[in-house]
C-alpha cells in the first residue's frame, strides 16, 4: 500500500534549510550576547526578577 507514495527530492532540502536558518539565529544571539559592552551586562544582571523587593 505505502509504495505507492514517492518523497519528491526537493522534500529532503526543506528540513537542511530549517536547520541552518535556526542555527543561525542562535549563533547570531550568541555573538550578539558576547560582544555587549561591559556596563550593559551590568545593567541587565541588576533587572530585579521579582515584583516585590523583598522575594529572593
Amino acid at each position: 500500500m505505502f509504495k505507492r507514495i514517492v518523497y519528491e527530492d526537493w522534500a529532503t532540502i526543506v528540513p537542511i534549510i530549517s536547520f541552518i536558518a535556526t542555527a543561525g539565529v542562535f549563533f547570531i544571539a550568541t555573538i550578539r550576547a558576547l560582544c555587549l559592552p561591559r556596563h550593559r551586562c551590568d545593567q541587565l544582571a541588576s533587572i530585579p526578577l521579582s515584583k516585590t523587593p523583598d522575594e529572593p
